[in-house]
């Protein structure tokens, strides 16, 4: 397998089965890590060839030994290339991503995974973002208190048998985090009103789900799912003129909203706007591939 990163080209040969029958195919995954914050760090990533019996793939990111679809990557239409950017990729651990090949959008069968390509982003500071909605996202400065006890539970109860001396086990799986303490800082009145906005306000609804992302040594998962349902808001020094504010929260881990809801970032309305006319977008783009992933555009028709 060749990967080249930059330009994150993962060129592979790579053998599948469908049916029994080893399939070999020509795949290529393409990655590109984006540091620019429009709206947050993330990885663009692109499937641009796939099995010529499939037509609908699922994407996945593996990281820190936990595979998870990315978001709006789950069985979208491949045949030509695939675009899809991943805006909750960990910060300061090495990604893998790969494609599940599906022949009808039911995803019935499966014809195997691509190859796959590897990426990292080299990401020192927090993110915390709306999983639905990442533009609303701030960058806050994690204050001491902050994962000072990471708590997993595994819940249960010790049955004692008649005549036994020890007793036996009988529990559930182990559970994730819960009780995680936050203690964030913004630096500005506009984070300040993001990080509420993040969970809603009037005439806003979100949902209470938080995707918090940290970079090494934290013991905590680098892509942190987790509850807000209650939200402290600590003034820092506004009384006196200052913008900085204190945030504080208990966190549960949780499931992330499902990975098929997502916020379109780049619309066709966008693309339109910035070239009206079929000619002038033939001939801005290659092709159709080129169009959809440039993400330069997004937000242009307001």
């Amino acid at each position: 397998m060749q990967v080249i990163d930059g330009g994150n080209a993962a060129s592979v040969f790579d053998s599948t089965l469908d049916g029994g029958n080893a399939a070999s195919v020509f795949t290529n995954v393409e990655l590109v890590p984006r540091l620019d914050r429009a709206p947050v760090e993330r990885v663009e990533v692109t499937v641009t060839e796939i099995l010529p019996d499939a037509v609908y793939v699922d994407i996945y990111r593996l990281a820190e030994g936990r595979s998870m679809l990315v978001r709006g990557g789950v069985r979208v239409y491949a045949v030509g290339g695939v675009t899809v950017v991943d805006f909750e990729a960990p910060f300061g651990v090495p990604i893998t991503y790969r494609a599940e090949m599906f022949a009808d959008q039911a995803g019935t069968a499966s014809l195997g995974f691509t190859g796959s390509a590897d990426t990292f982003l080299d990401v020192t500071s927090t993110c915390v973002h709306q999983p639905l909605n990442p533009e609303l996202a701030v960058w806050p400065i994690r204050l001491q208190a902050t994962a000072e006890d990471v708590t997993r539970s595994t819940p249960g109860e010790l049955v004692y048998t008649e005549g036994a001396s020890v007793g036996t086990w009988v529990g559930q799986t182990r559970r994730g985090i819960e009780g995680l303490t936050f203690d964030l800082m913004t630096a500005t009145q506009e984070e300040a009103n993001t990080f509420q906005a993040m969970l809603g306000g009037y005439g806003l609804s979100n949902v209470a789900v938080l995707c918090i992302r940290t970079p090494p040594p934290m013991r905590i998962p680098r892509v942190f799912f987790g509850t807000v349902p209650e939200l402290h808001e600590l003034d820092v020094d506004v009384a006196n003129g200052g913008t900085a504010v204190r945030f504080q929260f208990v966190s549960d881990e949780a499931q992330p909203p499902a990975p098929g809801l997502v916020t379109a970032i780049l619309s066709r309305d966008d693309i339109d706007a910035a070239y009206p006319t079929r000619e002038a977008r033939a001939a801005a783009y290659l092709t159709r591939l080129d169009r959809d992933r440039d993400y330069s555009l997004a937000g242009l028709a307001g």
